[in-house]
């Protein structure tokens, strides 16, 4: 099996037929689906019954959050590589599964992602060829957008301690510990950004974490020196033309050939 799409869902049931309709179609068909349902009442389950027979497996049972769940989806995973699709979001076309797997894949393999909110898009999501660590410290990517080899995302699983920002702390592990990263030029997904960091709460809460994920990665003093090469430029080619900042990076990328675990 070449791709497990992992779609987690807790009472949005109109988000969840979208996606059920967006990947139904799909040209390519060498994948398996895996539903993870939070014991939904909203009539969510309802549908899954419905549409049991597209899945290879589902369940709707209460769980710890929306991070506890991706990974309860990791666990189930027998594909070469493992998408998350989640409730709401769905692919651009009906072909793009197609695409992907006529590309020679790595590790990590990120596309780019339309963002959209009250049914608009309000951004299209591109993101840059070659991803350095200053990038990763500044913004995540997006993992609906995303291919990951499922043997490496086995043996690192989302970090539940992070409810909001989990997947931040995600792509920083996968990249200190050596995986390869690569940037499908094509769009993959329509990204629903009505979900768990719209409100104001959500975006106090998550900019606490991300201090803490700082914390849990980095000394202070690397901390300090990654800010300051992030408030110059993310651009590889800046970086590499000041000697302290080409320092900087070059001591990430020997760490990174030798497999060093920070975490």
């Amino acid at each position: 099996m070449k791709l497990s799409i992992i779609t987690i869902n807790y009472n949005n049931c109109e988000g969840l037929r979208k996606t059920i309709r967006s990947v139904l179609p799909q040209s390519f068909q060498d994948y398996e689906w895996i539903v993870i349902d939070g014991g939904s009442t909203d009539g969510s389950k309802e549908l899954l019954e419905q549409n049991q027979e597209s899945f290879t497996y589902w369940v709707s049972e209460s769980d710890r959050g929306i991070y506890h769940a991706m990974n309860k989806g990791i666990e189930h995973a027998q594909g070469e590589y493992c998408q998350f699709l989640n409730s709401g979001d769905y692919f651009i076309d009906d072909d793009v599964l197609s695409k992907v797997f006529s590309c020679e894949l790595v590790d990590v393999n990120y596309g780019d992602q339309w963002c959209m909110k009250d049914g608009e898009v309000v951004e299209k999501r591109t993101y840059p060829e070659q991803i350095h660590l200053p990038y990763l410290f500044a913004a995540p990517l997006g993992h609906q957008a995303s291919f990951f080899r499922t043997a490496l995302v086995k043996d690192h699983l989302y970090k539940e301690q992070y409810t909001i920002s989990a997947d931040r702390a995600f792509f920083l592990e996968l990249y200190v510990v050596g995986a390869r990263f690569k940037h499908l030029s094509i769009p993959i997904v329509y990204f629903d950004t009505d979900g768990i960091g719209s409100n104001e709460k959500t975006k106090a809460e998550r900019r606490k974490q991300l201090f803490q994920i700082k914390r849990d990665f980095f000394s202070d003093q690397v901390v300090k020196d990654i800010e300051q090469l992030i408030s110059k430029s993310h651009e590889y080619d800046f970086v590499m033309r000041i000697r302290p900042l080409r320092v900087v990076y070059l001591f990430f990328k020997k760490l990174q050939s030798l497999k060093y675990k920070w975490l």
